[in-house]
């Protein structure tokens, strides 16, 4: 009697958690008039703090393989560094292209770019 009657309470336990409703939170309620909506400023870049991307494309049709990496940061200036790294190697040979470029906050930038290129 125990077992069917703790297997009847779990049962209307379960449907009742299956019939819950959920609701989105509501909006927020729209100024008053004549209020003046300032946007907030776009936040602080965190020193350090970066991402990396890979993307590899292997072997295309022409038998080549290409690799690019992707990596973006903000410096203890603030200032935003992304390096770019591009590997391609195919049936004439290897190149490798390393590109950094430096944004200032102020929306100054200095790019510079090195390639190697390995003939087979």
């Amino acid at each position: 009697m125990t077992k069917h009657l703790l297997a009847a309470s779990a049962a209307v336990l379960i449907s009742g958690a299956a019939s819950a409703q959920f609701y989105a939170p509501a909006p927020p309620p729209p100024p008053p008039p004549g209020t003046v909506v300032i946007p907030a400023p776009p936040p602080v870049p965190v020193p350090g703090a970066g991402t990396t991307t890979t993307t590899t494309v292997s072997p295309s049709p022409d038998g080549d393989h290409r690799e690019v990496t992707i990596h973006r940061e903000v410096d203890r200036k603030g200032n935003t560094v992304i390096e770019k790294d591009v590997h391609r190697e195919g049936i004439a040979g290897s190149t490798d292209t390393h590109t950094k470029t430096e944004t200032d906050r102020d929306g100054g930038s200095t790019t510079t770019t090195e390639t190697n290129t390995n003939p087979r």
